[in-house]
């Protein structure tokens, strides 16, 4: 059991290294502020990842709790199935609070372009971003 634990702990810290990382890349390369379209862009990038993997995050949460059902109702003790999700959460939640300060990052981007399309895009990435949606249109 503690060994489906420890994949799904891998996998879910995994999702959220890629997207940090990916974060602190276009950051970097922006120094921080949206000139242009191609930073708009580059911004976009770590957003629709973002997005994706919240939902992957979600469906690998959905499997993980049937398979603890799976796994109780095949004569695993309740105890370790409580164990199990709470080892779970106890390191997930850490480290998705760690990503959620890296999209801070994203989200406080200055945008210094004489194009007002530039920052009103912006704005609406960064909406749309709060709402459930698989990635951003366009």
């Amino acid at each position: 059991m503690f060994y489906v634990v420890a994949v799904f702990i891998i996998f879910a810290v995994g999702m959220q290294v890629f997207s940090i990382r990916k974060i602190e890349e276009v950051y970097r390369k922006t120094n921080g502020v949206i000139r242009t379209r191609q930073d708009l862009l580059a911004v976009k990038e770590p957003i629709n990842l973002s997005m994706k993997l919240a939902i992957l995050y979600i469906g690998l949460f959905i499997l993980f709790i049937i398979i603890l059902a799976l796994s109780f109702i095949h004569g695993t003790p309740l105890s370790h199935v409580a164990l199990s999700l709470f080892i779970f959460g106890i390191v997930t939640l850490p480290i998705g609070l760690i990503g959620k300060q890296h999209e801070k990052k994203i989200k406080s981007m200055q945008v210094q372009s004489d194009d007002p399309e530039i920052a009103k895009k912006f704005e609406q990435y960064l909406a749309q971003w709060n709402e459930p949606r698989f990635q951003l249109p366009d």
